[in-house]
């Protein structure tokens, strides 16, 4: 018995599906040659007067399908005598072939068209042929569901603290099996303050969320990030940050400062002035934007206390908002805070006997303006040197840390510390001698999000 040979002629394919970017071609059905159980003959060529059924692709592969992807196949008569084609049949109801009626006839040369609609559901159409050694061709039909984008925020990590005054980066990857990274819609959403940004990821697959702690709500929030592929379908991951309540002044309107005296804000310089080199000058400046607890805040800045001739001293002040008559206190030794209700720290640059704990400059924690008994004292350096310095103040419950330039000069318990709303605010006053008392940098910042 002779062989029949299967001769295979690819045409092009054409796939539409969810993407482009997925599209498999396993080959042909056969190679000329073929020899099948049913007809072990030798390696010769059909004879004369015989059809010959080809059908190009050998196989489809639908790749990443969004609910149906379409395919053609294509089935020629390459032989010398007509050709039957008898049934078509894709054995899945989720797969249709559209065709000419069948039976229909192919004459050496022709070709029958079958266009297939298919979801992601493995099957195998059947072509039926009066080619006598194949008369049955199968043909494997594939696809693959698309799936949800995968997505992970890779920073801030859950349980970060955001700090005041400071632009934070949240980062996400996203990759996705229908099409480019970038394709895929994304939204970071805050449960408290709303939608925050719609930027796409970049064609890499990172995603990101500038989080500007000036525009955002104080407190904890759950922020998520949804990915919406192309084909519809949706994956989120959540991260849960909190930010500490709190401002940077140089971030702040001026109509939110509070001045008296001869306190102004030095717009050529941009700092505050509380008093220049004159004598008997006083001001307080105090921030006004919002109150933060007494007893749970961190006061950061810059002073500067020379350029005269040496006196009296500066005070940071948490002024209680409930008690408060007014923002100015005594000046002279009083520093503009004296009789002022809450809590102030003065560094004093000028010894007033039978007040003062020290000849020496020295800083000090005093409580409802009480100039002439300080709670607790410590002896400085040199304030009036010409120089900045860098004041840090740290109230946690009773407990209050005071640095100067990096060095703890107070570090202990001050029971007389209560929580109350308060403005955080500074005071300075010249006697007969003077001195420039600026401030600069100010950054507050209230422990809303505990430790």
């Amino acid at each position: 018995m002779s062989v029949r040979r299967i001769l295979v002629v690819l045409a092009p394919l054409t796939v539409v599906a969810c993407s482009d970017y997925n599209f498999k071609d396993h080959g042909d059905i056969s190679q000329p040659g073929e020899v099948t159980e049913d007809d072990p003959g030798t390696d010769t060529d059909p004879p004369v007067g015989t059809p010959i059924a080809t059908v190009s692709p050998g196989s489809v592969d639908l790749g990443v399908v969004c609910g149906s992807g379409f395919s053609e196949v294509v089935v020629e008569n390459v032989g010398d005598a007509e050709l039957d084609v008898t049934r078509i049949d894709t054995d899945s109801p989720s797969w249709s072939a559209v065709h000419d009626t069948l039976p229909i006839t192919l004459a050496p040369g022709d070709q029958l068209t079958i266009s297939l609609s298919g979801a992601p559901v493995d099957t195998t159409m059947v072509i039926e042929t009066t080619d006598p050694a194949h008369p049955e061709l199968r043909v494997p039909l594939t696809g693959t569901a698309d799936v949800a984008p995968t997505l992970t925020i890779t920073s801030p990590t859950t349980g970060s603290v955001l700090d005041v005054g400071a632009v934070t980066t949240f980062e996400a990857t996203v990759s996705d099996d229908a099409g480019p990274a970038d394709a895929v819609s994304l939204e970071w959403v805050s449960d408290i303050d709303g939608v925050l940004g719609t930027d796409s990821a970049d064609g890499s697959g990172v995603a990101s969320l500038a989080w500007d702690a000036n525009a955002q709500t104080s407190g904890s929030h759950v922020v998520t990030l949804t990915a919406t592929d192309t084909c519809g379908n949706v994956t989120s991951a959540d991260v849960v940050v909190c930010q500490n309540e709190g401002y940077l002044a140089e971030n702040l309107d001026l109509a939110t400062w509070n001045f008296e005296g001869h306190a102004h804000w030095d717009s050529a310089n941009s700092w505050v002035r509380l008093t220049a080199p004159n004598t008997y000058e006083s001001g307080t400046a105090f921030q006004t934007a919002a109150t933060v607890d007494a007893s749970n805040v961190q006061v950061d800045f810059d002073f500067y206390a020379s350029g005269g001739t040496g006196a009296d001293g500066l005070s940071v002040t948490a002024l209680d908002s409930t008690r408060m008559t007014s923002f100015v206190g005594s000046a002279g030794g009083g520093i503009g805070y004296g009789g002022l209700p809450g809590w102030s720290i003065e560094v004093d640059t000028w010894y007033n006997g039978g007040a003062d704990p020290t000849e020496e400059d020295h800083v000090s924690v005093h409580i409802d303006g009480d100039t002439t008994n300080p709670v607790v004292w410590a002896a400085l350096p040199e304030m009036e040197d010409g120089n900045w310095h860098r004041m840090s103040v740290n109230v946690s419950g009773t407990w209050m840390t005071v640095e100067i330039d990096g060095v703890a000069y107070i570090d202990q318990d001050v029971s007389q510390i209560s929580s109350f709303p308060a403005y955080v605010g500074f005071t300075a006053a010249t006697g007969s001698v003077t001195n420039d008392h600026l401030i600069d940098a100010l950054e507050v910042e209230e422990f809303v999000c505990g430790e």
